[in-house]
């Protein structure tokens, strides 16, 4: 009964996760992909990392659906490792963020903040998923959530550098305002959704979803006042500042 019931759940999902990673590598196009052999180590080791994760969640819905139990967690176990270096990777490229002459100051350290967040909220999705690992429900919502933990910074992105571009570095959108349009559509939206589904077909609601849209719309709001406030900046300057 357990195979079976597993057989059931998220039969498409590994289909509709492409779409976060699709937007995700478009996001990070001009600033990475199209920059690969000049972008330093840091950021080859977390962009890789992180690209590997994103594939690690597309295919083990497939795998859990179409292959022997074994495959899934035989690639859970690596998935693991991935995920300590999407974190690891990610706190060696954060001191560089604090110095970078593209964004001002609020965004500077407002973006500290909102990395601080992300990771933490996407470590603990993992570490939700992996101890919730013999329920499978719980565990495949935990390790979803992990992707709208790392999906804004992408789609802002996505936005924002484009108009950047086309209006000659007067976009009518601000950083800001490309942030709150994703968190609405990527994040608000979708997850949204998610949750009333799962009402509708089980009457329940996962603490894995209420957990990341609360947090990850908690750091899209908090990015503009962190980054004005002189306790955090000078914070961020004595952490960040020796990872330099």
């Amino acid at each position: 009964m357990v195979e079976q019931s597993k057989t059931k759940l998220f039969p498409k999902a590994h289909l509709w996760l492409l779409i976060p990673f699709i937007l995700t590598w478009a996001g990070f196009y001009l600033t990475y992909w199209n920059k690969f052999n000049e972008a330093p180590f840091r950021q080859h080791v977390h962009g890789l990392t992180a690209t590997a994760w994103y594939i690690l969640v597309i295919v083990q819905p497939w795998l859990i659906h179409n292959k022997p139990a074994k495959f899934h967690r035989k690639l859970g176990i690596i998935g693991i490792f991935l995920a300590g270096g999407v974190v690891g990777s990610a706190l060696q490229v954060m001191p560089y963020q604090v110095v970078n002459e593209f964004l001002s100051d609020v965004l500077k350290y407002g973006f500290s903040f909102g990395d601080f967040c992300a990771l933490t909220g996407f470590s603990l999705c993992v570490i939700f998923g992996i101890w919730n690992v013999r329920d499978t429900g719980k565990h495949a919502r935990w390790l979803i959530s992990t992707v709208f933990w790392i999906l804004l910074p992408a789609t802002a992105r996505l936005i924002y550098f484009p108009l950047l571009m086309s209006y000659e570095g007067n976009p009518p959108l601000s950083y800001l305002d490309a942030i709150y349009i994703c968190l609405i559509v990527t994040t608000i939206i979708p997850l949204s959704y998610m949750i009333y589904l799962d009402y509708k077909e089980e009457k329940k609601i996962y603490k894995s979803y209420i957990f990341t849209l609360l947090g990850v719309t908690f750091y899209s709001l908090a990015i503009a006042p962190m980054g004005k406030w002189s306790w955090w900046i000078e914070l961020c300057d004595v952490i960040l500042g020796k990872g330099m």
